[in-house]
């Protein structure tokens, strides 16, 4: 008698054979179906939601708790991101062009160079083009740029959704896959592919040709970096979080499966830290942060809090678990920046507050800056208190306060909900990276007042206010002002790798000589993060 048994997902359709008594969630991996799963199958996000096909009727289950007893068929509702608002732009310093890949015609064929060592050798009529790809590997989103290199200019961009994205949304859910038995080798397998199609969108869109690309560089924090290369990441989920890989160096792009030029290069760029990665370093060269005059504080937030202090010529760095709630994740209504998410409230000239989200279109869900943004307003009113409870006596200003089975709920719009739960997960990746921040000060020895500058990086800190930031306690209320959004700095900075050479041994220098605050056995961080659960510091 078999004991495997075969498992259909719609769309698509996506057909795997399974084992008896296999979970939905393991067949949907097993067939690389597009469910996602932010909590790794733990059974408590309720994200990984399917449509089981019964003979007698359809039922909505878990797919992480639901076990295969017989051939069955499933319906994986449509994905979000098909409109996502992925930001792929940043900040720069200009830099001299000077490429580390070089390309030169001589006796009819065309001799590709790389930091002074002959690459390949490609015979025939006609130039071959010096391209490269920048790669910002996000753990949410991916970007690629393709620059021409000759003269160092960005000719499309393409972005996507990490697929990784279902295998966990935060990263210690994914190191905990890759320990899976061919748990790495799937995420790996999972990001190129996607990242391969990204490639034939950007050499489409610019009438390039991948055979041309000769480098890609690849940004990302640690843990991405390790994935992408296959390298186990395993020492990054547990004390001291040692990186196996410290980037500053190339690898083979066919080794990879990255589908440029067979004699391409990857440059991986350093990292600090297991937890600071090249995500910041590139960040840090996109700003030219090593060289600010001022005390600045470069602030990445997404599923965790990473953040750079520059003061007096020197570096300090960091990581704070923030949780992904800002991506949407363990909130009830959560969800991407994609079409119909509660993006921002509006406060039009009558003054009243209303809800604005992408695209206009009816409110389906909300994304993380609109539930900062409404955190924000609600604290402002009182509505929300200095413990973070509700406080139904008082008009929200949007929506309307509900008994929903005994328990107040915020109706926003239709099936839209804020609940209590949402502003504990909200209280609790504010208090993270407030903690993180006064840890980094503290560490520097420099008072939150000495800050000049603060630069937002990445997608999420690009459509937030600089007032929710501070109303909701993310920062202290006087730093809303010199709040700058700098946008994918990831991107922007691998770029700069990319089309000068010099800026890696310099990019390399300052990763050494940044200093990495650990925070796990830090006492005087889990104070603060107590302290600073609280809302309540609104300046007028």
């Amino acid at each position: 008698m078999s004991t495997s048994v075969e498992v259909r997902f719609l769309p698509g359709p996506f057909v795997v054979e399974v084992e008896l008594g296999s979970t939905l969630l393991a067949a949907a991996r097993k067939a690389n179906a597009p469910l996602e799963a932010p909590c790794d199958g733990a059974g408590i996000c309720g994200k990984c939601l399917v449509q089981l096909h019964g003979d007698n009727e359809d039922r909505l289950v878990l797919a992480c708790d639901a076990r295969v007893r017989a051939g069955v068929t499933a319906t994986i509702p449509s994905r979000e991101d098909q409109t996502l608002a992925i930001v792929d732009h940043g900040v720069a310093v200009a830099r001299p062009l000077a490429p580390y890949v070089t390309v030169h015609e001589s006796l009819g064929a065309s001799m590709v160079w790389a930091g002074g060592r002959l690459l390949a050798y490609v015979p025939g009529p006609g130039p071959v083009a010096n391209l490269g790809i920048a790669v910002d590997i996000g753990t949410t989103t991916l970007v690629v740029v393709l620059v021409d290199l000759a003269p160092g200019r960005e000719l499309s961009v393409a972005s996507a959704l990490n697929p990784q994205t279902a295998f966990g949304h935060d990263v210690l859910s994914r190191i905990h896959f890759a320990a899976e038995p061919d748990g790495l080798a799937t995420m790996q397998r999972a990001l190129m592919k996607t990242l391969n199609e990204l490639v034939v969108q950007v050499c489409q869109r610019a009438g390039a040709q991948a055979s041309h690309i000769h480098e890609a560089v690849l940004g990302g924090n640690t843990c991405m970096l390790h994935i992408a290369a296959a390298v186990d990441p395993a020492p990054l989920g547990r004390a001291p979080y040692t990186p196996s890989l410290t980037g500053g160096g190339h690898l083979q792009a066919t080794d990879l499966g990255l589908a440029i030029a067979t004699h391409g290069l990857v440059y991986l760029p350093p990292v600090v830290s297991g937890f600071v990665g090249a995500d910041i370093t590139a960040g840090i060269l996109a700003t030219d942060l090593h060289r600010a005059r001022e005390t600045t504080l470069l602030l990445d937030i997404g599923t965790n809090g990473e953040m750079v202090l520059a003061h007096a010529g020197e570096l300090w760095a960091t990581s704070t678990a923030a949780g992904p709630a800002f991506e949407g994740v363990n909130i009830t209504c959560g969800m991407r920046a994609t079409r119909g998410a509660i993006d921002s409230i509006a406060v039009p000239g009558d003054g009243q507050e209303a809800l604005h989200t992408i695209g206009d279109a009816p409110a389906v869900g909300i994304c993380g800056s609109g539930l900062i943004d409404l955190v924000d307003r609600l604290v402002r009113r009182g509505a929300i208190g200095k413990s973070g409870r509700f406080e139904p006596a008082i008009s929200p200003g949007v929506g309307a306060w509900e008994d929903d089975a005994g328990r107040t709920v915020l109706r926003l719009s239709g099936d839209v909900v804020l609940t209590q739960k949402d502003v504990r997960q909200v209280q609790l990746a504010k208090a993270a990276i407030r903690a993180g921040l006064e840890a980094l000060l503290d560490s520097a020895k420099v008072s939150v007042s000495d800050l000049k500058r603060v630069l937002v990086a990445g997608s999420f800190g690009y459509h937030l206010r600089p007032e929710s930031l501070a109303g909701a306690g993310i920062l202290p209320p006087h730093l809303a002002a010199r709040v700058e959004a700098a946008g994918n700095t990831c991107k922007s900075g691998a770029v700069t790798l990319l089309t000068n050479d010099s800026t890696r041994h310099e990019l390399l220098a300052v990763a050494k000589r940044t200093r990495s605050l650990e925070l796990s056995n830090d006492d005087a961080f889990s104070r603060r993060f107590v302290s600073h659960m609280a809302f309540g510091e609104i300046e007028a």
